[in-house]
């Protein structure tokens, strides 16, 4: 069982990628992409930081005082509904780059066209070249690996992922490279989506 642990937060100095704050009476000095006792540092500047506290991302200035209560967070959750063409389509991150999936449990990998993947400045040609069947024949591919796909709070790391020359598929494909890590509930043209732990 988790306790929930309470902490007071004070910011006490502000400069660029670091932030100085007291915790619970305790001096800590964090850079960003560091974290103590549930706090990590997103980003810092002299004016305000960026401070991602239990999961959640909260912009402070200097001498922000915080009192807040750590739990274990509720595993983060999206639910989608059909659309019109019986497709569950989702606005979700590739590497931080903001994109449109449509959700596909039958694809394997997660599936870009080559266009997109420019767009997303992903250098897809370091790829394992590999061919898919289109309704076209088969077509030239490169298997590749994401650094990370998120699909609102859930996140997910490393993700195979597969990209098609030319401009097919015209929308990402969100496949079971992704899902797989996901618990999956489909009720009644409702699709829930919940992170694993």
């Amino acid at each position: 069982m988790f306790s929930a642990l309470a902490s007071d937060i004070q910011i006490l100095g502000l400069t660029k990628d670091k932030v100085v704050m007291e915790v619970d009476g305790e001096t800590k000095v964090l850079r960003v992409g560091e974290a103590f006792d549930g706090i990590k540092v997103l980003n810092a500047d002299s004016d305000h930081c960026t401070l991602e506290i239990n999961g959640q991302p909260q912009d402070f200035k200097m001498g922000s005082q915080i009192s807040t209560h750590f739990s274990p967070a509720a595993k983060p959750m999206v639910r989608l509904e059909q659309d019109s063409r019986g497709l569950y389509r989702a606005t979700g991150k590739i590497n931080d780059h903001s994109v449109n999936f449509i959700v596909d449990t039958g694809a394997t990998l997660v599936a870009i066209n080559a266009n997109q993947a420019k767009s997303l400045e992903i250098d897809y040609t370091k790829g394992k070249p590999t061919q898919v069947d289109t309704a076209n024949g088969k077509v030239n591919a490169y298997l590749i690996s994401l650094p990370e796909v998120s699909l609102g709070a859930i996140r997910v790391y490393d993700v195979p992922a597969v990209v098609v020359e030319g401009d097919s598929p015209a929308e990402i494909l969100l496949g079971m490279s992704f899902l797989k890590r996901l618990e999956i509930h489909d009720n009644n043209q409702l699709l829930e989506l919940q992170q694993k732990y």
